[in-house]
């Protein structure tokens, strides 16, 4: 059995059928490339649309990773986390003062730092520490603490909640790229812009905040394959709490 038409017949009927095997083909053809990532529509809307889809979206990520940088020139910082669920995620924390790397993983909080520890516990407890991996229940007074500096950047629900917060100012901007992905700008105030993916889902792509720093938003839907430290040391009873 062939699924090319028989050649046999006159000419007029091999015409006949290499036309409608050329239609099947190009109907095909049609098909396939309509399945093809294309608008999603969201450069259409109004800038409170569009922020509200971005917002929404954002909440429905259960994984992706985040760059933060500040343009504080008094209080330079970044960090990079990568989120996967709700209480899980790690990455690392920067600034002039202290740097630290942070893992959460089942409601327990895991850190390490060469020069966190001085700040929380003393010379003392910095020296006793050293580089090594330190863990505590994410529910204690400590660990909310520690997680202060970078709480809000970590939380999918926190995070859309900050991009929507003054959505009935914005104002829909002009079509741009955020690494090479379309995008369509969104303004909110003279400060404040967010990039807003128009193929796809309609993630939020880049915050830009002039007067404050710039978070980019990234492999939305990676799985990061975290993995809690190896015998790391219990912060609280060394703290004594």
């Amino acid at each position: 059995m062939t699924l090319l038409p028989s050649l046999a017949g006159g000419p007029h009927s091999r015409t006949r059928r290499w036309l409608a095997l050329v239609a099947a083909l190009t109907g095909l053809l049609l098909t396939l490339s309509s399945c093809a990532p294309g608008s999603n529509g969201v450069e259409k809307e109004s800038g409170r649309e569009i922020i509200q889809a971005a917002g929404a979206a954002l909440r429905s990520a259960h994984s992706f990773e985040i760059h933060a940088t500040s343009t504080v020139a008094a209080s330079p910082a970044s960090i990079t986390f990568e989120i996967e669920g709700p209480h899980s995620g790690g990455g690392s924390f920067t600034s002039a003062a202290v740097a630290f790397e942070a893992e959460e993983l089942g409601g327990v909080d895991y850190f390490r730092s060469k020069t966190l520890w001085s700040q929380v516990g003393g010379a003392s407890l910095q020296a006793d520490l050293g580089d090594r991996w330190v863990f505590i229940a994410a529910s204690s007074a400590t660990a909310a603490q520690l997680t202060l500096a970078f709480g809000e950047l970590t939380s999918a629900a926190n995070l859309a909640n900050a991009l929507t917060k003054t959505d009935t100012t914005a104002v829909r901007g002009k079509s741009d790229a955020v690494t090479g992905q379309p995008a369509v700008a969104v303004r909110e105030s003279p400060t404040n812009t967010i990039y807003v993916a128009t193929t796809g889902k309609p993630y939020p792509l880049r915050w830009v905040q002039s007067t404050a720093g710039v978070v980019t938003f990234s492999h939305f839907g990676k799985h990061f394959h975290l993995k809690a430290p190896r015998k790391p040391l219990n912060l609280a009873a060394l703290l004594g709490r």
